[in-house]
């Protein structure tokens, strides 16, 4: 038929053509039959590369890639098995692309691959004539298949933390390189073993060659790390320091509501993002309140104020200025007579080392809290996941094509 003359072309799997091509007439389902090419002359052995005697045959149909309106498209053939009578090399030949008990081509399964990684699986039976649990089984071969390895030689640092990523206190332990973004490791938990994976991975040399690793100072990652690293600097990381301070403010916060008479409550109890917010970001009713509360209220006022102080500490580059300065932090904080500050500030005293640290490694978790937002956009698309090292795969494919 004239169809098969202009669908060849589709269809060029090397030492096979077209010979037939079925379609139903609803065209939902198209069947393209293939046979070995004539002017191949018989089968070669792949490795003597003389002609191979055919010793059986079995007739095979996988899906390819679908066509127009058709999801389902088979490919049909007889796969032939041969013996090499000067070798002795048993061969199965059959169209390139197309592995042994294959449900599909490889070119399909690399086009279920990359819809995956576009929309849900369970989406992709829509465009594809497949189960959801096939397209991830596919999805995962694929990637198993093209993603390189992570790169563990010559690491300088290393970013820690740990990711939710679901109800009932699921948590994954995730490893950055925090010079490139690349993931190195990904482990269920956030708990020592977690992390003693990754460590396991290394060779001397690699351990050897990492001089820094940022952790919120609050995990549970220090000491494995010590105990693995002893030569490398614990580096606290700045935005968590400042989410812990965000917390105190919301203490003192609290405080000043319950102080507060009936009137004030409600407008006290509103403000609680326009004090985490950054000032740069707040809308002019939100600033406007703000400068009112702050205004009102003093042991606020001095936290906010405090805040801002706080986050100079990072502008600084030689540790020696930036230890005199947390000094006088923490001198303003003990001044205030604000339990909440003096406590923080005697916390930030115990993590001084981890936070100097930050003057000579200048690294932060920016990179590893920015792949947190895609961790999640992927479990999300996930509904869940069931299938850790899949997860893996999808995350490390993320970061690398990003």
């Amino acid at each position: 038929m004239s169809a098969t003359v202009s669908l060849a072309p589709l269809y060029q799997f090397t030492g096979w053509v077209v010979s037939k091509v079925s379609i139903r007439s609803n065209g939902s389902t198209v069947r393209i039959s293939l046979r070995p090419d004539r002017r191949r002359k018989g089968f070669r052995c792949p490795d003597c590369t003389r002609r191979m005697g055919k010793m059986r045959e079995r007739h095979r149909e996988v899906l390819d890639l679908p066509l127009g309106t058709a999801s389902a498209v088979y490919l049909t053939f007889t796969a032939y098995q041969g013996r090499c009578a000067h070798c002795g090399t048993i061969h199965t030949f059959r169209p390139p692309g197309i592995d042994s008990k294959a449900q599909g081509t490889d070119r399909l399964k690399r086009y279920v691959s990359h819809l995956c990684r576009f929309m849900a699986t369970d989406k992709v039976p829509e465009f594809v004539f497949i189960s959801t649990d096939t397209a991830r089984r596919w999805d995962k071969q694929v990637l198993m298949a093209i993603l390189p390895a992570p790169k563990l030689d010559g690491l300088r640092a290393i970013l820690v933390d740990e990711k939710s990523i679901g109800k009932g206190h699921q948590y994954l332990t995730v490893v950055l390189n925090a010079d490139t973004g690349e993931v190195l490791h990904l482990a269920e938990g956030k708990r020592k073993a977690s992390l003693q994976g990754f460590f396991e991975k290394l060779t001397e040399e690699q351990r050897a060659s990492i001089k820094a690793v940022g952790i919120d100072r609050a995990g549970a990652y220090k000491a494995v790390i010590e105990e693995e690293l002893p030569h490398a600097e614990i580096v606290y990381d700045k935005f968590h320091l400042i989410a812990n301070y965000n917390e105190v403010i919301d203490k003192i916060r609290r405080e000043e509501w319950r102080a507060a008479g009936e009137q004030n409550k409600t407008f006290i109890k509103g403000q609680r993002y326009n004090l985490f917010r950054n000032p740069d970001n707040l809308k002019p009713e939100q600033e406007a309140s703000l400068k009112e509360l702050l205004a009102m209220n003093e042991n606020l006022n001095k936290a906010y104020v405090l805040k801002d102080a706080l986050k100079v500490l990072w502008t600084y580059t030689y540790a020696k200025s930036a230890d005199k300065y947390i000094d006088k932090w923490i001198s303003w904080a003990v001044e205030t007579g604000i339990e909440a500050l003096q406590k923080f500030a005697r916390g930030l005293d115990r993590a001084r080392d981890g936070i100097l640290a930050f003057c000579k490694h200048r690294i932060t978790s920016a990179k590893i809290e920015a792949f947190n937002a895609t961790i999640g956009r992927i479990v999300r698309r996930a509904c869940g996941y069931r299938d850790l090292e899949y997860l893996y795969l999808k995350i490390r494919q993320e970061a690398l094509e990003t």
